[in-house]
């Protein structure tokens, strides 16, 4: 789809078995302070077998909801699925248990406005058994997908996002390292719920990911080095 000049931001949900938090992360992202900045909101259901479709159904009304549906083809397919839907110039990716700040389309758009970067990334709150923390990522690669802006055209010139891992978001950046420029800004700009349940807290399947980024980039192991634990 073509770049549409009213729109500024994509808002991306991926959603799959999702029913029992997407509403939350919909409403965050629907009650944006944007400053005047115009931002639409796509959800792609990836192939969901629980009440995720019928959930949605509350949506489709809406005129700022997209509404994306399509077989299980995982994280990666599901964003470029959204990448190509999105009519904004920058990509904010929120995943379907999680929550944007109200500030967030504002904040991170404004970045990309007055700059060259390619991509921005802002603090974030993670709550994780029960506890609330600030983090303030130094580089990039102690973000997860969320904490992003990115320039839209630029997530097309490079086919979009790997589907061979479950961080698609540190695969790209090692793929344009050197070449990308990205700049941090000291604001959260959501929040990430992690539960027992999060991909994020399989470590073996965390540990195969980062071996297969290691494989795949031996020349980036200084920043692969650099990507956060999830060992808590």
């Amino acid at each position: 789809m073509e770049h549409d000049s009213k729109i500024k931001v994509s808002v991306i949900i991926r959603a799959y078995n999702s029913e029992a938090t997407l509403s939350r992360a919909i409403r965050s992202a629907l009650s944006q302070d944007p400053q005047g900045v115009s931002f639409e909101v796509i959800v792609v259901d990836d192939g969901s077998t629980d009440g995720t479709a019928r959930l949605l159904e509350r949506y489709a009304s809406n005129s700022l909801v997209i509404l994306a549906k399509r077989e299980n083809r995982g994280i990666s397919e599901a964003a470029n699925s959204g990448i190509r839907i999105a009519r904004g110039a920058y990509i904010i990716f929120l995943d379907a248990d999680d929550e944007l700040l109200p500030s967030s389309v504002s904040a991170l758009s404004t970045v990309l406005d007055e700059s060259s970067a390619d991509y921005t990334y802002g603090e974030y709150f993670e709550e994780y058994g029960g506890v609330r923390t600030r983090v303030r990522p130094k580089d990039p690669f102690k973000a997860p997908i969320g904490a992003f802006a990115w320039r839209r055209e630029k997530l097309l010139s490079e086919g979009g996002f790997a589907g061979d891992t479950i961080f698609p978001e540190y695969d790209i950046l090692l793929r344009t390292w050197g070449l990308w420029k990205g700049v941090r800004i000291s604001a959260p700009v959501f929040t990430y719920h992690r539960s027992k349940n999060s991909m994020t807290s399989d470590i073996p399947r965390v540990k195969d990911a980062i071996r297969l980024l290691n494989d795949k980039y031996p020349e980036r192991s200084p920043q692969i080095t650099l990507i956060r634990s999830y060992d808590i």
